[in-house]
């Protein structure tokens, strides 16, 4: 059997052209999530970028960006986003986006494909100087979250804000509801998910074991996500989280 980190390249790869479609309510109440909590990730994403004046630059790392989600939300608060994803497919999905965007969209948001997690470990240098990385809806997917936490720390200037956007362990999954008798395509997506869900706890470990708990939060996200699976409806508790670099 494949590994996690390729099962996760393969799925994301074939839905990439219709995940947007798929997943449309979800990805616009995250986008409305990350606007109204701005401010409480970084108080450099208080201002519209185009009126630069006076405005230093703000580079946002969104990873394992998928189509875009993070960058479509705080992208007029940046100068510069940089997607970056295991799926070759999902990539070209945040590109053909960036390059809808108005004025030169390379220079302001453009998506390529890598691992963090991959040995040996990446050394890009546009994997580095970063004001804000945010994994949304990503983490529980990572063979090794604490490790990608780690990694992703290094991407980061002093004072840089790691975010994570992610589901509440809870002993209540919606999921187990749909029965045993899943078609193998359904039984497929759920083999690409390494855990289902985060603690606090969980959150609060990994910030500080990478070198990011200054001023940490953990917030339960009020209004549930609703998301569609495997043609039934669910809800999913989910919360946000943010750590600075010390």
């Amino acid at each position: 059997m494949a590994d996690i980190t390729t099962r996760n390249r393969e799925h994301f790869d074939q839905v990439a052209s219709s995940h947007q479609d798929t997943w449309a309510p979800f990805i616009q109440a995250v986008i409305e999530e990350l606007k109204e909590r701005r401010l409480w990730i970084s108080a450099k994403l208080g201002s519209d970028s185009s009126s630069t004046d006076g405005k230093d630059p703000v580079k946002l790392l969104d990873y394992a960006c998928g189509s875009g989600t993070v960058s479509k939300a705080l992208i007029p608060y940046v100068t510069e986003a940089v997607g970056v994803d295991l799926s070759a497919n999902m990539v070209a999905e945040y590109n053909k986006w960036a390059e809808g965007l108005d004025g030169h969209a390379h220079a302001k948001a453009h998506a390529f494909q890598c691992d963090l997690l991959a040995e040996p470990q990446p050394t890009d240098p546009a994997l580095s100087d970063f004001d804000i990385a945010v994994v949304c809806a990503a983490l529980h997917h990572v063979a090794d979250p604490e490790g990608l936490l780690r990694r992703l720390s290094k991407t980061l200037r002093p004072g840089g804000v790691c975010v994570v956007l992610d589901r509440v362990l809870s002993d209540e999954r919606p999921e187990l509801l749909l029965g045993k008798d899943l078609p193998e395509s359904a039984r497929n997506v759920l083999q690409t998910i390494n855990k289902h869900g985060f603690t606090e706890e969980d959150m609060r470990k990994y910030f500080h074991g990478a070198g990011m708990g200054r001023n940490f939060e953990f917030v339960v996200i009020e209004r549930p996500f609703k998301v569609t699976l495997f043609g039934q409806e669910m809800e999913l508790e989910s919360f946000i989280a943010r750590g600075e670099v010390a």
